[in-house]
């Protein structure tokens, strides 16, 4: 079991440093606390980390009891199968500070940790997750591999120049969004200062005309093939329709899509900021949504791509 336990960390922090335990906890404990970070803190974390999973997880298959306040350590890990095994093993949230641990979990980067930790604050009603639970993305990855992290989506993905001064948002994104907090107020002048946004209600007129137009465009299209099919030049009533459609759609190297509406924004559309913005190499834009939400208490950017 420990070889396996040796390959999982590797894959998610990298090579160990194969240190004997006794070095590890003497380093981390001289580099790594009261505010001391060394380079070598991650992977020395990661072994302390492995080595507590181990033992704890020894100490359950021979159903010897865990005392809870090593639990909520544990809950509150970076290494994946650690901070799954504290969630399980603590059940319930019983104080503080086993909710405080479950609030940290939900922002774990692995989804199986994000997911034992709802399932501990959905079970204590908790207000805060409820508030969260409006932006949760579940995770489409099960079994092993929903302990592996998810992969931070890099700038030119997502069309941005910079995301340094962002959070990004794991429980609240997924393979095709990326959502971040704490942003300043100049932000969306700052993604694209040539582009003046929408707000949600702007581009849901603009959507709404544009269906209604293509639904008239539609009419007339199909009145014209019927026209002519009835007078035998079925053909040209095939290539009608293909001239209408491109006409609808000019050939652009980045096809502008309607601006939907985000929903968790809910229904004051008017104060969220919608735009769109060309990614080299890409075949579509990405879509810039930027707003306040009470809940979260923050700024809200989200980037579908």
């Amino acid at each position: 079991m420990i070889y396996s336990l040796i390959a999982l960390a590797t894959l998610i922090s990298g090579t160990p440093l194969n240190l004997p335990l006794d070095e590890v906890s003497r380093r981390f404990e001289a580099e790594c606390v009261e505010g001391k970070w060394s380079s070598d803190c991650p992977a020395l974390l990661s072994d302390v980390e492995v080595d507590l999973y181990g033992n704890l997880h020894a100490l359950a298959a021979e159903r010897q009891p865990i005392d809870r306040d090593v639990l909520v350590i544990a809950a509150s890990g970076n290494f994946p199968m650690l901070a799954e095994f504290g969630l399980r093993q603590l059940g319930q949230i019983t104080n503080d500070a086993e909710r405080e641990a479950a609030l940290v979990a939900f922002e774990h980067p692995s989804p199986a940790v994000r997911q034992a930790a709802r399932g501990l604050l959905d079970a204590a009603d908790e207000q805060r997750a409820k508030t969260y639970g409006r932006w949760w993305r579940a995770g489409k990855r099960g079994g092993w591999y929903s302990m592996v992290p998810d992969t931070l989506p890099t700038p030119e993905q997502l069309g941005l120049r910079d995301v340094n001064d962002l959070r990004y948002r794991y429980f609240a994104s997924d393979a095709s969004r990326a959502v971040f907090t704490r942003l300043p107020t100049e932000l969306m002048g700052r993604i694209a200062p040539s582009i003046k946004p929408q707000t949600g209600d702007q581009a849901a007129r603009k959507a709404q005309k544009r269906k209604e137009a293509s639904e008239r465009a539609d009419t007339a299209t199909n009145a014209l093939e019927e026209g002519l099919t009835r007078r035998g030049l079925g053909a040209f009533a095939g290539l009608a329709k293909r001239a209408s459609k491109q006409v609808e759609n000019p050939g652009d190297s980045q096809q502008k899509k309607d601006l939907e509406p985000l929903e968790e924004f809910g229904a004051n559309q008017a104060s969220v900021l919608y735009l769109q913005i060309d990614r080299p190499g890409a075949a579509a834009p990405a879509q810039v949504v930027a707003g306040r939400d009470e809940g979260l208490g923050e700024t809200v950017l989200v980037v579908r791509f």
